[in-house]
């Protein structure tokens, strides 16, 4: 399933559940239609003969063999009707597996797909966060809501024609107030779906928040700075604000809806009442009366109750396809989830010349004139203060953002000009805040070199070595399984690691890699200083032939490099040995 770039209406939620399992929902649709049929069609009606033929029974001497057929068609319809209801659940479900086979792989496709920059504006996120939180949910709920309002109407029309044969001004009087109910509902789903909009912003806060009271990250902090019951206050307030404004959306539309379906229900007892006299005068069977009765307040409840239920429902489906819709319509990056070349471009100079760059979402030049070359086996150090650029220098190179103005030249071509798979597999990149993945230590050194393990496959003894230069020997001789032991919590042999260890197993990353040119953003920030020695020792044995660049505010890092080049006022405004700059006195003695 792929979700296409097109505007999706509130009937997109029966059209994607039948492309995730199309026999099962024409079988819904088909069972929705005959349950809906059966309480008027079946079940009035079998009521009405099973009920004259008792009481012709009682009054008239008939055999009282003629019950069994009438009683027989009325345990008949009852078991159809009540078996039907469990089949379509069962189908409901197999529906909504198929749904999260499919679909949400569709959403997670599209978010992987999406340009950088709508990850990092607020905006775009919440959108992103409402439409990826529970897709499947939203359609299936949408679906359901289609079947009940059809069941309804089906329903509705079957017993109207029915009520009509016998008091005709009877039909017009539900239909009168059955019309405000349609309008009223669905102005109650898109209250409330704009009320779930309004405070998304706080639901992230309250998630964040609540990650920060529980999750394990957090836990040594925690105990010691004793902050649990301050983040807490944080909490209730931010989930307060957000609950309050959800519930005097629903509150009003509860009221409103609900109250018309009192009136709903006051007309079914009128109807019931205006029966009586044709009962009286012969012109309507007793049973027919019992069976017309049982229907009304059966219709009462669905046109009170679950039509304003469904309608709301319907309505919250349509405007969760409007942020569907603004979704799939975000900007995708070119080649986003392409792998890496199988082999790495053979690398001889990157050149910065006279870069501004700003992000989507700011209104300064974060860089701002920019120029530096970088030569082949070479190792550069960036240094400055935070919010100078130097990260942002990382996010240019990997082609995250790509709305730079001046050139970025690599062996004198402009970045731009070489697909992703190729900038992939020309740079290495070890951030401060690595992802931590939950599987087996081999496979999470392997992601190092995706291609590679694509391509031809990395041999154990190539894992061996990178975690062995990682410093991971101690580490993998605690594990259980050595290399193939699961990390984290999540699989019943898992093993967590502390913050130092997931570092390393960042940095094994970058030694399996075969990138030239390998970036590193404070990639020691977790471990000791001797810890953090024997790393960089390590690191300028194995990339003596390669280009390196470090972010870094660490000595160990600059010291390594052969030239450091400080960043300040989105330019270069020194660059030099680390003897040169110390000499000099410039903004480099700033950092030490």
């Amino acid at each position: 399933m792929t979700l296409k770039q097109r505007s999706y209406k509130a009937f997109d939620a029966i059209r994607l559940s039948f492309q995730a399992s199309p026999l099962c929902t024409v079988l819904r649709i088909l069972l929705s239609f005959i349950y809906a049929i059966m309480p008027t069609a079946a079940l009035a009606v079998s009521t009405a003969d099973f009920v004259d033929a008792a009481s012709a029974i009682l009054k008239n001497g008939r055999p009282y063999g003629d019950i069994f057929l009438p009683l027989a068609l009325l345990l008949a319809v009852l078991g159809i009707y009540t078996n039907i209801g469990a089949i379509i659940e069962l189908i409901n479900a197999r529906i909504n597996l198929s749904l999260q086979q499919k679909l949400k792989p569709a959403v997670v496709e599209k978010q992987t797909l999406l340009d950088f920059k709508h990850i990092e504006n607020s905006d775009s996120w919440e959108l992103i966060s409402r439409v990826s939180r529970d897709p499947v949910k939203a359609i299936t709920e949408g679906f359901a809501a289609f079947m009940t309002f059809m069941q309804i109407i089906v329903n509705v029309s079957a017993l109207l024609i029915l009520i009509a044969a016998q008091v005709w001004w009877a039909m017009l009087i539900v239909l009168a107030f059955s019309i405000p109910m349609f309008w009223l509902s669905m102005r109650a789903g898109r209250k409330n779906y704009q009320a779930g909009r309004d405070v998304e912003k706080f639901n992230r806060r309250t998630e964040y928040l609540n990650e920060v009271l529980i999750g394990r990250d957090a836990v040594d902090e925690r105990t010691l700075f004793g902050y649990g019951e301050a983040i807490s206050q944080l909490w209730q307030e931010q989930y307060k604000i957000g609950w309050m404004h959800q519930l005097k959306v629903t509150a009003k539309t509860f009221l409103v809806t609900k109250g018309s379906s009192m009136m709903i229900s006051l007309i079914a007892i009128l109807i019931a009442l205006t029966l009586i006299s044709p009962v009286i005068n012969g012109s309507m069977s007793v049973g027919m009366f019992m069976g017309i009765v049982s229907a009304v307040f059966g219709m009462a409840n669905q046109i009170g109750w679950q039509m304003s239920s469904s309608l709301e429902n319907i309505s919250k489906t349509t405007e969760y396809m409007k942020d569907l819709s603004a979704f799939v319509e975000l900007s995708q990056a070119d080649g986003a989830a392409a792998l890496p070349d199988k082999e790495p471009i053979s690398f001889e100079k990157l050149e910065f010349r006279n870069v501004r760059f700003q992000y989507p979402s700011g209104n300064r030049y974060i860089l701002d004139g920019m120029s530096f070359t970088l030569e082949k086996g070479r190792h550069y150090a960036f240094v400055g203060k935070n919010g100078m650029g130097k990260t942002t220098i990382t996010k240019l190179l990997t082609g995250l953002y790509t709305e730079y103005e001046g050139e970025i030249l690599i062996n004198g071509t402009e970045l731009r000009q070489y697909p992703a798979s190729t900038l992939k597999a020309l740079f290495s990149l070890v951030y401060q805040d690595f992802a931590k993945y939950y599987i087996p230590l081999s496979d999470n050194i392997s992601l190092g070199d995706v291609a590679k393990q694509t391509f031809g496959g990395i041999s154990k003894r190539e894992l061996e070595n990178a975690a062995v230069q990682a410093g991971l020997s101690n580490t993998i001789s605690m594990l259980k399984n050595g290399l193939d032991t699961p990390l984290g919590k999540i699989k019943e042999n898992g093993q967590d690691l502390s913050g130092g260890q997931w570092q390393r197993v960042a940095i094994a990353r970058s030694f399996i890699s075969r990138a030239p040119v390998k970036i590193l953003d404070e990639p020691t920030a977790a471990l000791d200083p001797i810890s953090e020695s024997q790393i960089y020792e390590e690191f300028e044995k194995l990339t003596r032939n390669k280009t390196t660049i470090f972010i870094s505010h660490r000595l160990g890092s600059t010291k390594l490099a052969d030239e450091i080049l400080v960043v300040g006022n989105g330019k270069i405004a020194e660059r030099g040995t680390h003897e040169e700059l110390m000499k000099a006195g410039g903004r480099r003695r700033d950092w030490f």
